[in-house]
């Protein structure tokens, strides 16, 4: 019984992910605008872990609070595109070179395995989210520098709400997701030979190619 409780994902914490996911996937998609009585309805909770929420998201830039009344979601344009992936190209490439000098093995055929079955199914949305995440963070999850860290989780969070905008609307979207989980493999490949200079290369490779897909399907 101990067990189980202690495994229980707080309400909180529920309601911060479900509603990051719906931003991230673009349920709610860039200038809408989200209600606190609302959300409140909608996960059977007072207005106050919402709100908690909210300040969470939006510490996070993934929208603006409204007082009073909820938020909206953060639109974007190509200008706030080339500053997140500049800021992607300047700390990934160094943040996976001191990953490539860590035993993080077992993590690595994982997350190969993963992006093998993508392409060898069909898409589904979860799986493919789920995998990019995993693969990303593994490029910084383990370092000792918190503030890189953090620094890069809030980019990526950024990152991904542009990247699905795009790949969802892009006409040749399967296409899109075949080039992504090859680029991983890449990766995945050189963290596993342990070489931290071509693994910078192959993460920076992957992030100007992610940044010209965005851009393109943004036009």
């Amino acid at each position: 019984m101990t067990g189980n409780t202690a495994s229980i994902v707080p309400i909180r914490e529920q309601i911060y992910e479900q509603i990051k996911d719906a931003i991230l996937t673009n349920e709610y998609k860039p200038g809408d605008i989200i209600q606190i009585d609302r959300l409140a309805r909608l996960f059977g909770v007072s207005a106050t872990p919402i709100r908690e929420t909210l300040i969470r998201l939006e510490n996070s830039g993934l929208l603006k609070l409204i007082p009073n009344k909820g938020a909206i979601i953060t639109e974007f344009t190509k200008e706030d595109i080339k500053h997140t992936w500049e800021m992607r190209k300047i700390l990934e490439p160094y943040a996976g070179g001191l990953t490539a000098d860590l035993d993080v093995k077992d993590e690595i055929e994982r997350i190969e395995n993963l992006v093998k079955s993508i392409l060898d199914s069909a898409y589904e949305l979860h799986n493919y989210m789920k995998t990019d995440k995993d693969l990303h963070e593994l490029l910084f999850i383990h370092i000792n520098n918190k503030l890189l860290r953090e620094t890069i989780q809030r980019i990526h969070h950024i990152s991904i709400r542009m990247r699905y905008f795009a790949e969802s609307v892009a006409q040749n979207h399967q296409n899109v997701v075949q080039e992504v989980c090859s680029e991983h493999l890449d990766i995945l490949n050189k963290l596993k030979s342990k070489d931290s200079r071509a693994t910078e290369k192959s993460v920076l490779r992957h992030i100007e190619n992610s940044e010209k897909r965005t851009l393109l399907s943004t036009n």
